[in-house]
């Protein structure tokens, strides 16, 4: 088998760190109030998508620790996990249980943490922080999980700040939020005489989707905890769904987003960690988790003949039990439906059990897809935002991890070609600065 030819191409572009400039103005708080209220800024970024920004936020979590408060050398939470919202898009957020302490205590310097988004599904927090002499030691975790679905990934935010009702007693308590999560899109482009290709779907294979996230009192300081039990690597996926464009890689040779959304195009919002690429020549079923990108795609020759998925059994035995995604597409291009499955009968269904017949619209048809995967180490930083391309002049890439050990293609194997170009650019609030990464085998 060829050695897999990568060519990793990574650029570092400098944005400014600021602050939003479009702030409204300060809001005075009289003296005698003891409610807090909280304004937010962010960095500045310039393609927005699913990212988080003055614009879109009302409301997230903020928990205050008082260390007045403490007792047999413990520290709750003076104020826990409470939603602080906007109100009436004034650029003030507040709640009536975030109240300053009583008179008397002016002085005391509390500790801000908070968050967003406000409610994600299976996130808990753990708090062990402690008071040693008169200074707080903080322990404050939050074990977030992503999505397995790119298209409802978010965002996900933090801010620290230490204040006391003396300090802030005229002004509102400000927020500099920091992302924490990396933000990956994926383009294609290919120029290739012998075929074209067809894309339907997007996975990014061996990625952490959960770990705990370790609050800090140092602005920046906050860190991903992902040697450890509760940590979790997996799948994030995206095949296209109804009103979704199939994307046609024909003599390309400009990058199109292969992402899929019908509106602003879709990114995916993944834990920052190193990681190691799949070693597909020496571990194929991937039980290693390494990191890969898998591009779900047809590819049909110049005579209009699907070469991929295998149509037949000419290309090995068993060439057939290679997983398939099969989609409902009209004559435009655009899915019809939600993945189709197919029954012994010949027939589809709308659902695994085959209990619910799929009849195509006039004018549609249903096409079947298979994954093609490449393997890309990475360092992923919070804050940044990586753009893959992919080019499919030269080859398509191997089979999945997933495909089954047989007589025909094995995991890792080529399809029809492995040779697929591979650029990464790099986009973050600071400068980056990287060298080539080396694929295992190439």
């Amino acid at each position: 088998m060829n050695a897999i030819k990568l060519t990793y191409l990574t650029i570092g572009a400098a944005f400014l760190l600021a602050s939003c400039e479009n702030d409204a103005p300060q809001t005075e708080m009289p003296t005698e109030s003891r409610q807090m209220h909280f304004r937010t800024s962010f960095p500045e970024i310039v393609s927005r998508g699913q990212i988080v920004s003055n614009d879109n936020l009302d409301e997230f979590h903020v928990t205050v620790f008082n260390p007045a408060d403490s007792m047999d050398g413990k520290l709750s939470p003076y104020i826990d996990e409470e939603v602080v919202k906007m109100s009436d898009g004034s650029g003030v957020f507040s709640s009536e249980n975030c109240m300053w302490p009583e008179p008397g205590k002016e002085k005391n310097a509390l500790t801000f943490f908070a968050y967003y988004p406000a409610a994600y599904e299976g996130a808990t927090i753990e708090n062990a922080t402690t008071i040693s002499g008169a200074e707080p030691v903080f322990d404050y975790k939050l074990n977030f999980r992503v999505s397995d679905d790119i298209s409802k990934q978010v965002d996900f935010i933090t801010a620290y700040k230490s204040a006391s009702m003396q300090s802030e007693m005229f002004s509102d308590i400000k927020l500099d939020f920091e992302h924490q999560l990396s933000r990956i899109e994926v383009n294609a482009k290919g120029e290739s005489k012998s075929f074209k290709i067809e894309i339907a779907g997007i996975r990014i294979g061996g990625s952490y989707m959960k770990a705990a996230y370790d609050f800090k009192p140092i602005a920046g300081a906050g860190e991903w905890i992902l040697h450890s039990e509760k940590a979790e690597k997996g799948n994030a996926e995206y095949i296209y769904s109804p009103q979704d464009k199939v994307v046609t890689i024909d003599k390309t040779a400009s990058e199109v987003s292969i992402m899929g959304g019908t509106g602003e195009c879709n990114y995916a919002m993944l834990i920052p960690a190193e990681y190691a690429g799949w070693n597909y020549e020496n571990d194929n079923t991937n039980s290693d988790q390494g990191l890969y990108l898998g591009v779900l795609l047809r590819v049909i020759d110049t005579k209009g003949k699907q070469q991929y998925p295998y149509v037949d059994t000419n290309q090995g035995p068993n060439a057939l039990d290679i997983p398939k995604v099969y989609l409902a597409v009209d004559g435009n291009g655009t899915v019809m439906s939600e993945q189709l499955y197919k029954g012994a009968d010949g027939r589809y269904y709308t659902d695994p059990e085959l209990n619910n017949q799929y009849n195509a619209p006039q004018g549609s048809q249903v096409k079947e897809f298979g994954w093609s995967t490449l393997p890309i180490p990475a360092n992923w930083e919070p804050g940044y935002s990586y753009t893959y391309t992919l080019d499919y002049t030269l080859g398509v890439g191997l089979h999945a991890p997933d495909v089954e050990p047989s007589e025909g293609p094995n995991a890792g194997d080529p399809i029809i070609s492995d040779k697929v170009g591979l650029t990464v650019s790099v986009k973050g609030w600071q400068s980056v600065s990287s060298s080539g990464i080396t694929v295992p085998g190439s």
